[in-house]
């Protein structure tokens, strides 16, 4: 290929592609042979080693297997027998830890949540409510006492506001308490008994 005066990214990108595509295997390992890096293995050794290491797992599983029925055969219990066959079998299974979801299940999901979300179905019980500030409290409670004052209606009752006046004054309290500012003395305790200290 003929590389023009201006080379953008997209270009560099193919550029290298085309390079690495005709690198061969070959040359690859010889390049590593020449660092002194790797010992010269041949395939057929790779092949033997891969052979011998399995069947020294083959090996493994049957010395455990042969532990199973041993430990069994003395104390004969089958739910034991079972319980360490299932755990042997464990590595054999193939749990799906994850499946993969095609976008029409994708979608699917998402109109029944708003579905759910439409009819009131939707538990959303076990999100976290925030906590409310008592400053916040102190607003709501104010306004909703000046809203009750101002009815007229008979259903508000003048002796149900004595219960709301009454929170209002423990949220005052609360709020002035939790704006007091701390003083040094209040982060020591004083000493009952100066006799159980010693003194330097």
């Amino acid at each position: 290929r003929e590389i023009s005066k201006k080379l953008n990214i997209k270009d560099a990108i193919y550029y290298v592609s085309e390079s690495w595509d005709a690198v061969e295997d070959q040359t690859i390992v010889n390049c590593w042979r020449k660092t002194g890096i790797l010992s010269s293995i041949s395939r057929e050794e790779i092949e033997v080693a891969t052979y011998n290491h399995d069947m020294s797992l083959e090996q493994q599983e049957d010395d455990v297997g042969n532990l199973v029925i041993d430990l069994t055969s003395q104390d004969p219990d089958p739910e034991i027998e079972s319980q360490l066959n299932t755990y042997l079998d464990l590595n054999d299974l193939h749990i799906i830890t994850k499946e993969k979801l095609e976008d029409s299940k994708i979608i699917k999901i998402v109109l029944d949540e708003e579905n759910q979300r439409e009819n009131g179905d939707l538990d959303d019980s076990d999100e976290e409510q925030p906590e409310i500030p008592i400053s916040e409290g102190l607003m709501g409670l104010n306004k909703f006492i000046t809203f009750f004052e101002q009815q007229i209606d008979t259903d508000f009752k003048a002796e149900d506001l004595k219960i709301f006046r009454k929170y209002l004054a423990l949220l005052n309290r609360k709020y002035r308490e939790s704006k007091h500012q701390a003083s040094i003395s209040d982060f020591f305790t004083p000493l009952d008994n100066e006799e159980d200290y010693d003194v330097l």
